[in-house]
Formats: C-alpha cells, sequence, structure tokens
C-alpha cells in the first residue's frame, strides 16, 4: 500500500473528509460525551497531512493515548512547522508523561532515532511510495534501547511542558 492509499483508508476508516479536515474551518478534540471546538488555524492545516501520516509510519492511534505518543515522537524526531504547533502540542507531553509514561517515553526514545517529514512537502512521489519502504528510511529497525540521556531529555521536555500547571496550584 502506499503512502497515499493509506492515508485515504484512514481518513474513510475515521469519517474524515478526503482531506482529513484540513479545508475545515473547526475542529473539535471529543473526551467522551465532551467535544472541546477549536479554530482550524493556518498553522494547523500546513502540518495536519503530515501529522497524519505520522501516525501511518508509527502506528500510533488517534486517540488520547495514541496523541501523547505522537508528540511525544514528533518532539524527539523533529521540529514542528511552527511555534504555534510546538506550543499547542507541548501539554500533550507533559499529560502523556502523567497517563501513559511507559508508552509515552518509549515513543520518545523511539523518535530520537526516528525523523519527521515536516522539512519536506509531502509530493506526489512521496505519497507513492510504499508505506513500508517510507517506514524503512524513517523510523528505526528495531525497538531502541533508552540511555540515561533519553531520560534526561524527556524529563526535562515533560517538566517544561507541565510548569504552566505549577502556575494553577
Amino acid at each position: 500500500m502506499t503512502v497515499g492509499e493509506a492515508l485515504r483508508a484512514h481518513y474513510a476508516a475515521a469519517g474524515l473528509p478526503p482531506d482529513g479536515g484540513r479545508s475545515a474551518s473547526a475542529w473539535a478534540v471529543k473526551l467522551g460525551p465532551v467535544a472541546f471546538p477549536f479554530r482550524n488555524w493556518e498553522w494547523r492545516r500546513r502540518a495536519l497531512r503530515h501529522h497524519d501520516v505520522h501516525h501511518l509510519l508509527t502506528g500510533y492511534p488517534c486517540t488520547p493515548a495514541g496523541e501523547f505518543e505522537m508528540a511525544a515522537w514528533e518532539f524527539a524526531a523533529g521540529r514542528f512547522p511552527s511555534a504555534w504547533s510546538t506550543l499547542f502540542c507541548l501539554p500533550l507531553v507533559g499529560l502523556g508523561a502523567l497517563i501513559t509514561p511507559r508508552r509515552s517515553f518509549a515513543a520518545f526514545v523511539r523518535g530520537r532515532r526516528s525523523r519527521t517529514l515536516y522539512a519536506a512537502p509531502l509530493t506526489r512521489e512521496l505519497l507513492e511510495t510504499r508505506l513500508c519502504d517510507l517506514r524503512a528510511r524513517t523510523l528505526p529497525h528495531d525497538v531502541p534501547a533508552a540511555t540515561i540521556g533519553d531520560l534526561a531529555r524527556y524529563l526535562a521536555l515533560a517538566s517544561v511542558s507541565l510548569a504552566p500547571l505549577a502556575l494553577l496550584f
């Protein structure tokens, strides 16, 4: 299956429009019966397709826990396309550290040995690449062992992402 085919199947399975919702004026985060609406900012529109391909590459689901993993992986693997993306996703790292610490740390370690696709446009050539070939080029081939350096960097990132919560208490 190509990256483009996998992306179309992903959107269809999630009940999303063919563009994944990039053209929508708003979107919502649903936590159980409660939906939190957000404007679909331009920086989000630019990052969304890359982010969705990252879900396909890593296998992290589009669930709250999967988004915690994805945030940890993306922070470790490469920079977001804008400062707004970084600020928006930063709290997800902290939530992952609190709610799913082992999974989030494993995603961070995996990300430190991976690379994101944010630095390049998703061209027709890339979308026609087999998903397994793109995985081989961007992800580590085996489960990476964590180092003390990985732990130190993860704890520093999680601390920064949780710092605003300290202001509430």
